[in-house]
């Protein structure tokens, strides 16, 4: 999960009260927020809170006093904003890489160390979480009153324009910046052929090159009264989402307004920013109370709907409940039920003994898989234990494979852990990587779960248990690693047949598949050289993976 941190002195301010560690500790896993720790740095108190990825408003300082006001009474139902309209335009151009867009004002803003490291933080946390690492979504925060309305978004050649962009002295080309700039050489990935797109003001100074860097004119400082937030990216919903969420999060500051961007697209589309209408949902009591297991009343649901900084009505023995334009994680009834959950208290549950007593004992496959582990052991490897997920850098381009069947989060907590593996030999490679400054031979094992693509099954994925293995010595070989995978085989009682194969991440020649059936199973050989250099190891690997089931 992200986590954030927040300066205490900073978190009391947007609270209006003192807070007692222990208190802080007490009270914020309420609202679902774990504190990780509260240390001193520069001589100031600092809270590192872990953020569940469903929570981006809990992202800043300012979303979360705005949650803990709720949680403990001070403030309770939902926040409205008042929306000043103002007649800032945009007018956006046919832009097909990235064409959402959508832009807001806060005026009258005071900025200080405590606000502007609370902007940078929240929109760099907004890049990963909402955006996918600016894939989905770009942010760009400005001072407004550097540029001059209106504003125009479109798409220029590479070398068409020139600005100074954000940490740079020196005017460059949106082509220049994919080459020379930090940010332009880390994002140039996400430009698409030879367009670029480009923010600009009336009069053609640049805004922001998105989703790569913004300009150096805006650059937020401490003298900084107004702003202005744009949002680019390539879904609408989240788009303007990530909107609410900046915005409604800079207004809980001291004299912030909000102010409306007119978004015209092709002069006849034309949509008002920021739209903080509700959303509305229904539930039962009923049904709260069975999903939760309580006897609780309409009028004690809505209060604790309330805590959770929701609104709601009792009507026809239904219960309407209004969500904040700033909440992407609410979507039916369990929902629902989840707000009333975490108010509550999750401590206030107790568990329930099962009606039918029954006598538990391993599964199958585990004893199976705990029988292989004995025997991996008894070979002399130590197991080692990997998240199921990674990222397509690990799984495939470091191991010289090109794939696009995979699974994929749709909110990944961080980008280096966003698709569901379907093979544990790339993650022994990195284990390697990690450890590489260990004396060898190093042998290491895994035995877990990968998840492949599978039309056939109702939840179009399938489930399949492995095992895995490599070692790592100046002198190993692939009779060594057929020695071992043979031994495994045969401890299991599995019949089967060796054959040649080719695969991307073995040498040619230096690699064979094991058939069971007619099926192949699994695989074992000497690791490509390139992959080895990918992974950073100076020394013959040799590998194996088989399915157990």
């Amino acid at each position: 999960m992200p986590t954030i941190n927040i300066k205490k002195a900073d978190l009391e301010r947007l609270t209006n009260m003192p807070l007692e560690d222990e208190f802080i500790e007490e009270k914020f896993p309420m609202m679902g927020v774990e504190v990780e720790e509260i240390f001193e740095e520069d001589g100031e108190k600092v809270i590192q809170f872990s953020i569940n990825p469903n929570r981006p408003d809990y992202l800043s300082v300012e979303g979360l006093a705005r949650g803990f006001r709720g949680v403990i009474g001070i403030e309770i139902g939902l926040k409205r904003y008042d929306i000043e309209r103002s007649d800032v335009k945009l007018y956006v151009e046919d832009v097909k890489t990235r064409p959402f867009i959508a832009m807001a004002m806060i005026k009258g803003i005071i900025i200080d160390d405590y606000v502007l490291e609370s902007i940078i933080n929240l929109q760099e946390k907004l890049h990963w979480v909402m955006g996918r690492d600016r894939k989905k979504v770009a942010i760009g925060i400005h001072d407004a009153d550097k540029v001059k309305p209106p504003f125009y978004y479109k798409e220029v050649r590479g070398d068409e324009i020139k600005f100074v962009p954000l940490n740079s002295e020196e005017e460059m080309t949106p082509r220049e910046i994919l080459e020379k700039h930090e940010k332009g050489i880390k994002y140039a990935h996400l430009i698409k052929n030879d367009k670029f797109p480009i923010i600009l003001d009336s009069e053609g100074n640049v805004l922001s090159m998105p989703p790569i860097i913004n300009g150096e004119l805006t650059r937020v400082t401490t003298e900084t009264r107004n702003l202005i937030v744009d949002v680019t990216g390539t879904d609408k919903y989240a788009v303007e989402k990530t909107l609410n969420i900046i915005i409604t999060a800079l207004a809980e500051r001291k004299y912030g307004k909000i102010h409306s961007v007119e978004v015209i697209k092709n002069e006849n589309e034309k949509t008002l920013y920021p739209n903080l209408k509700e959303d509305i949902l229904e539930t039962t009591p009923d049904h709260i109370n069975k999903v939760l297991g309580t006897n609780l009343t309409p009028g004690a649901i809505i209060n604790y709907l309330r805590r959770c900084r929701l609104d709601a009505q009792f009507l026809d023995n239904k219960i309407k409940v209004y969500v904040p334009a700033y909440r992407v994680d609410m979507f039916g009834e369990v929902d629902i039920a989840e707000e009333v959950a975490i108010a509550y208290g999750y401590n206030r549950f107790s568990g329930d003994y099962p009606v039918i007593g029954t006598i538990g004992e391993l599964n199958k496959l585990e004893k199976k898989c705990d029988f292989i582990r004995e025997i991996m052991i008894g070979f002399g490897f130590y197991e080692v234990i990997n998240l199921m997920l990674s990222n397509d850098n690990v799984l495939f381009k470091k191991m010289r494979l090109e794939d696009n069947n995979y699974i994929e989060v749709l909110k990944p907590a961080s980008i280096e852990h966003r698709i569901v593996r379907k093979s544990i030999l790339p993650l022994l490679m990195e284990t390697l990587r990690l450890n590489k400054h260990k004396e060898l031979p190093q042998k290491i094992f895994e035995i877990g779960d990968c998840v492949i693509i599978d039309k056939n099954a109702e939840t179009r994925s399938r489930v399949v248990k492995k095992i895995a293995g490599v070692i790592i010595d100046n002198e190993t070989n692939f009779n060594e690693i057929k020695s071992y995978v043979e031994g495994l085989l045969r401890e299991i009682k599995i019949d089967y047949e060796l054959d040649n194969f080719e695969h991307p991440s073995f040498i040619k020649g230096r690699c064979a598949k094991i058939i069971k059936d007619g099926k192949i199973i699994g695989y074992f050989g000497e690791i490509h050289p390139e992959v080895i250099i990918n992974f950073e190891l100076e020394f013959p690997v040799v590998g194996f993976e088989v399915e157990i089931e």
